[in-house]
């Protein structure tokens, strides 16, 4: 990921922040792909739950695994991405980002029209 965000932001500040994109929408579904494939719950086979059996403590031999990794999946994506995103981090580049390229857009229409202001108040001079 570190690779990815270094080459991106070389290239440009967009390209970083698509790259960062799309690095979490990848690793979230990722995330939610790993929690479809666990088991809802671990629940020992009869044999190991006799063996182990004791008077004072029957029901903890179910261990339910699902909320713990389910949570450790979440934990982990959070904790990935907070360097990148903490607070309003990536709305500013975000908003930094497209700002300049609205600029840039704008300025080759600004150009466009002061230059067709120009000819139109060239034209209008010659003609009096």
């Amino acid at each position: 990921m570190e690779q990815l965000l270094t080459k991106g932001a070389a290239i440009s500040e967009l390209a970083y922040l698509r790259i960062l994109q799309l690095v979490h929408v990848e690793t979230s579904t990722l995330v939610d792909d790993l929690k479809t494939h666990e088991l809802p719950a671990m629940v020992p086979s009869k044999s190991s739950v006799e063996f182990r059996k004791s008077p004072s403590n029957r029901s903890s031999n179910i261990i339910t695994t699902s909320t713990t990794v389910a949570a450790m999946l979440e934990t982990a994506m959070e904790e990935l991405f907070i360097p990148y995103i903490e607070g309003q981090k990536y709305l500013d580049r975000e908003g930094k980002c497209l700002t300049k390229l609205y600029a840039n857009l704008l300025e080759d229409f600004s150009f466009y029209h002061v230059g067709r202001k120009f000819c139109i108040d060239i034209l209008a001079n010659t003609q009096h």
